[in-house]
């Protein structure tokens, strides 16, 4: 550390992004203590706090690297390729849609587009939400069982019966899809245009996050096999897609919005063929990304 610094505790931090913003790869914390010459304690205490406002990633290998809050700054960190074919969804389906990557503990937004008939209300680039039940869906049925148990575990009351069935039906569909809860339907409606009205950023961050974890709770109840099957005319909140990156695992997720009160089955089929077709066109481009690296 620089001799005569104002403020010792900043300056780590200083060093601890700069060191990740160097480095090809993700580092240790034992690694970052080493190579900047503090205690382990004091650099987990400040990824801790990094990692929390989405300033850092940690892999499943419990390695950091700079999370996209931080890139955001400067730019998105999106491969070349992926913010057009995102664009491309929200288009086509008149919705909302968004990528994430989903970590070993939380879902951070890379990506929002918004669409002519839905925004994604209240979500911007680098928002960061944690992995708890039903957050992640799509991609937990490619993760290890330990990561799978955990994720479980955090299912509440009646979710607890259908959490490792929708597992299931994830790994067979390739997709969660999900609808309002009870009759919240047109409740859903309401609060996502309020918020698309007001505008997110225009909120008090603590309004915003009271309104986002409504919706979410309004929005949450997985489609089982039967209604995904059904030939009636069903209310759809969103639905989301497993994007695997260059080494195979499920990393990210495409998330579409469609916020609807009712659709019929060709409708939500449409969304589904959509949403899964843009997961495979951006595992496409990641994977393109590490043969031409």
């Amino acid at each position: 550390m620089p001799e005569g610094s104002a403020s010792p505790p900043t300056r780590r931090v200083v060093e601890i992004v700069s060191l990740l913003a160097a480095s090809g790869e993700p580092i240790s914390v034992a690694g970052i203590a080493e190579r900047l010459g503090i205690a382990r304690a004091t650099a987990t205490a400040i990824l801790v706090e990094l990692n929390a406002a989405g300033w850092v990633i940690r892999d499943q290998a419990r390695g950091y690297g700079i999370g996209p809050a931080l890139a955001g700054l400067h730019g998105t960190m999106l491969p070349n390729g992926v913010g057009e074919i995102l664009a491309a969804l929200a288009a086509r389906t008149r919705s909302g849609a968004t990528f994430s990557r989903i970590g070993p503990d939380g879902l951070t937004v890379l990506d929002v587009r918004h669409g002519v008939d839905r925004v994604v209300p209240g979500i911007p680039v680098g928002h960061r939400i944690p992995l708890q039940f039903p957050a992640g869906a799509s991609v937990m049925p490619w993760r290890s069982a330990s990561e799978q148990n955990t994720w479980l575990g955090t299912a509440a009351g009646a979710d607890r019966r259908i959490a490792g069935s929708l597992l299931t039906l994830v790994r067979d569909r390739g997709v969660a899809v999900f609808r309002p809860r009870a009759d919240d339907a047109g409740l859903v409606d309401l609060l996502a245009d309020l918020l698309g009205a007001v505008g997110s950023q225009l909120l008090q961050p603590h309004l915003r996050a009271r309104a986002l974890h409504q919706l979410a709770a309004l929005t949450s109840r997985p489609f089982t096999r039967a209604e995904l099957d059904s030939d009636d005319p069903l209310p759809l909140s969103y639905l989301a897609a497993p994007v695997f990156d260059a080494a195979g695992s499920a990393a990210y997720e495409i998330q579409l919005g469609p916020l609807r009160a009712a659709t019929t089955k060709s409708e939500r089929a449409e969304f589904i063929s959509a949403t899964l077709a843009t997961a495979r066109d951006v595992t496409a481009v990641l994977a393109a990304g590490r043969r031409n690296g």
